[in-house]
């Protein structure tokens, strides 16, 4: 096995089959979640991974589940319901800590 540095310090998982639920979001899906995180993470100290992933196991209802992890950061998962849940796990993801 070979490995390699990865140029993301962290990274933020969105769930796409939450949506897909019956009991799943009404008012976000993951693709325009994922898009908003990126867009609000772009400014961020530091390289933030945005990507959507299958389910995570987490399954919130009425939601879509998140996770974000990375360097300097306590892994967090996050219930999405709308813009303002987006907002709070960007600043999240993107805080500076140390």
């Amino acid at each position: 096995m070979h490995l390699k540095s990865y140029k993301y310090q962290r990274v933020v998982l969105v769930c796409a089959d939450c949506e897909k639920r019956d009991d799943g979001p009404r008012h976000l899906d993951s693709k325009a979640g994922a898009s908003a995180l990126r867009q609000a993470l772009r400014e961020a100290p530091g390289k933030v991974q945005v990507t959507r992933t299958r389910c995570l196991g987490l399954c919130p209802r009425k939601a879509l589940a998140a996770v974000a992890l990375g360097a300097g950061l306590q892994a967090m998962a996050a219930e999405l319901r709308d813009a303002g849940d987006l907002a709070v796990l960007a600043r999240f993801a993107g805080s500076v800590t140390g």
